[in-house]
């Protein structure tokens, strides 16, 4: 049987498939979605914002997935094992899944050569792939990126075509979470080179492989009818991988509710960043779920000498009066004792429900800081600010600092609030004192998140850094959520940081509209098991 004939019979199976249940499933309806922008890149291995992001998502077959909760599910592979070292990862793909185009009628069978491809891609330094880094733990990664080994060398390869193996240069048990990302997806080579230069660009040089395809994809920045049509795959629809919408339309506007008016629609599911936007006229249609996933910290700049005295940095975050705070703190934030926020999984489970947080406090002396002032006339703190942006979701937190420290510290400073944009200019100057910076993370890993605080607070710990790595090079599920807690106690107990709160978003859905995943780091949803 040709390749073409194939394809159809696997698409009269899917149709026959899901014509023959007896009750309503809900399966089959149209949603509608919003991004704020039109997709730059639709190419996984390039793309890094996240209306792009949003797409590609939805469009090809990942090997893994999340669920709503952060949770990993099976995706394109259908099972995988690990050899007992930790260091081989054996995919074993679902028969029958295939590439699609603009056109719809054009199948190629999707194969464990098209993820080898699309690893082999990030690391040909020619791609200028932002991902390297990410994928560093792959073995042979970093000298097939250097040019040092020949790009058939690197621990990734197709045993056949619907088994992958990809090898490790150190074990990485959150490895499989990596796969969910969407610079993991596939990439076909002879689609790829057909495109000369445009793949992912239009949707004529986008072609899919997951839940749906782009059957339409228009954006003109002076026009009001921007959007993308998304429609199923049915050969990537079967049994325990079934794809329930028929259609997703995305609308590309940062203007939803005027869209939703002019256009006669309701979107399905929305992120929201505050609670504001949940009123109550959406409160009788929607329902909400809450993500607790960044956190607001008060830093100390590194570069000011005094703050390199672990007694000084605890004398300062001990005049802060947490519990007072909480009580101003808006309806978008929770009083934060820890570091990690509970969306930050760890084995399946948020790491605060293995870890809850409870109330400390950072023990210092008033005195130390006021001896500290007085042998350093030469930097007069009075004169200083509490730097801080406008997205801060509690703006009420620096003035509560400031009252604090003017009270146990008689340090007089005002907080200033800039735009986010000249916020981040303003902290890579380096000229601030103190400031408050909320970190999100662009991933799920406890790991990244901690390095990122780490790599704000500016000062050096080789135990810290040491323990980052262990957490990236950690064999033992059990064994790494101790060395994320370890970590997480010594920045505070360092006084490198000081939590403040917890920073949500939202998920509203249409109460009609079920199973909607969203991913709150990457801000994407998934719409594969969508069901009305």
């Amino acid at each position: 049987m040709n390749r073409k004939a194939l394809f159809f019979t696997a698409a009269l199976a899917v149709l026959s498939f899901c014509a023959c249940g007896g009750e309503d499933d809900g399966a089959d309806g149209e949603f509608y979605a919003v991004i704020s922008d039109n997709p730059q890149n639709l190419d996984p291995q390039m793309a890094v914002d996240k209306q792009s992001m949003f797409v590609i998502r939805n469009t090809y077959a990942l090997l893994m997935d999340t669920d709503g909760d952060g949770r990993l599910i099976n995706g394109a592979a259908k099972s995988y094992s690990v050899s007992e070292d930790g260091l081989i990862y054996t995919f074993e793909l679902r028969e029958g899944l295939c590439w699609f185009g603009m056109n719809g009628t054009d199948g190629v069978p999707l194969t464990a050569y098209d993820y080898e491809y699309a690893f082999r891609r990030i690391f040909d330094a020619g791609t200028h792939s932002p991902y390297a880094e990410l994928f560093s733990c792959i073995k042979n990664s970093k000298a097939v990126y250097g040019g040092a080994k020949d790009k058939s060398e690197l621990g990734v390869r197709a045993e056949d075509e619907h088994t992958l193996v990809i090898e490790l240069e150190y074990p990485d048990c959150d490895f499989l979470k990596l796969m969910s990302h969407t610079a993991a997806a596939p990439c076909n080579e002879e689609i790829f080179l057909s495109t000369r230069g445009r793949y992912g660009l239009s949707a004529a040089d986008t072609y899919s492989c997951g839940a749906f395809y782009i059957s339409d994809w228009n954006y003109d920045p002076y026009w009001t009818d921007n959007h993308i049509t998304l429609e199923r795959i049915n050969c990537n629809s079967s049994d325990g991988y079934r794809t329930y919408p028929q259609l997703v339309n995305i609308i590309i506007t940062d203007e939803r509710a005027s869209a939703e008016k002019s256009k006669n629609f309701e979107t399905d599911a929305y992120a929201a960043r505050t609670i504001l936007e949940y009123d109550k006229n959406t409160a009788r249609d929607h329902y909400i779920k809450e993500y607790v996933c960044g956190t607001a910290c008060l830093f100390l700049n590194s570069d000011i000498e005094p703050f390199n005295d672990v007694e000084v940095r605890k004398a300062f975050f001990s005049a802060v009066d947490k519990s007072e705070m909480a009580a101003e703190l808006s309806d978008d934030s929770v009083l934060a004792w820890d570091i990690v926020p509970e969306a930050i999984t760890v084995s399946n489970k948020s790491f605060r429900e293995l870890f809850p947080q409870s109330e400390r406090g950072i023990k210092g002396s008033a005195a130390v800081w006021k001896k500290m002032v007085s042998e350093h006339p030469e930097t007069d703190f009075n004169s200083s600010i509490l730097l801080a942006s406008d997205a801060l979701k509690s703006q009420s937190i620096p003035y509560s600092v400031v009252s604090d420290l003017e009270e146990k510290l008689e340090l007089y400073c005002s907080p200033v609030f800039m735009n986010e944009k000249d916020f981040r200019k303003a902290l890579q100057s380096g000229e601030e004192t103190f400031y408050i910076d909320t970190i999100t993370g662009d991933i799920n890993l406890a790991e990244n998140f901690l390095e990122s605080v780490y790599e704000a607070c500016g000062f050096e710990d080789k135990e810290l850094e040491d323990d980052i790595v262990r957490m990236q090079r950690c064999s033992d599920l059990n064994e790494k959520k101790d060395i994320i807690k370890n970590a997480e106690d010594r920045i505070i107990d360092n006084a490198y940081a000081l939590p403040l709160a917890y920073e949500k978003k939202y998920l509203l859905c249409l109460t009609e509209s079920r199973d909607i995943y969203f991913d709150p780091y990457t801000e994407t949803m998934f719409f594969k098991y969508a069901k009305k």
